[in-house]
């Protein structure tokens, strides 16, 4: 009986750390709140939910970042305005403009290879860490 009550508890605990907290922006790591004032200038931070194994934020200008607990960024989606790539490799970027060159880049993920990214004519693109091409589709 005590062991199923214990296990019962484990498992509620377990459900609100999981969920995502409000809290302020002190709680960033330094390397996030650095990351966003570099690449976002002109923007502040609205609101910020913190989980168990990462951080939201989300900007006045309606961009949403996604970073790890350790603050390295994970996810950038800026809805459909273009973002500053320069935290990029050029050859990451070589290969998106040489695909696509009148396209803009409007969300970039973090995948296990790579990146994939979002571009503002619907195509989604994927690299590798390198650069290299891996793939593409049309995001309908």
């Amino acid at each position: 009986m005590k062991l199923k009550i214990a296990l019962m508890a484990l498992a509620v605990a377990s459900c609100i750390f999981a969920k995502d907290m409000v809290v302020g922006v002190n709680a960033l790591p330094v390397n996030s709140k650095n990351f966003i004032q570099k690449h976002f200038t002109g923007s502040n931070i609205a609101l910020v939910k913190q989980d168990i194994d990462s951080f939201d934020v989300y900007l006045d200008n309606g961009t949403e970042l996604e970073f790890f607990i350790n603050g390295d960024w994970k996810e950038i989606d800026a809805k459909y305005r273009p973002i500053d790539t320069s935290f990029l490799s050029p050859n990451v970027l070589a290969t998106i403009k040489k695909m696509h060159p009148n396209a803009s880049i409007i969300k970039v993920e973090k995948e296990i290879q790579g990146y994939k990214f979002k571009l503002n004519n619907m195509m989604e693109i994927y690299t590798d860490i390198n650069g290299n091409f891996l793939g593409q589709k049309f995001d309908d």
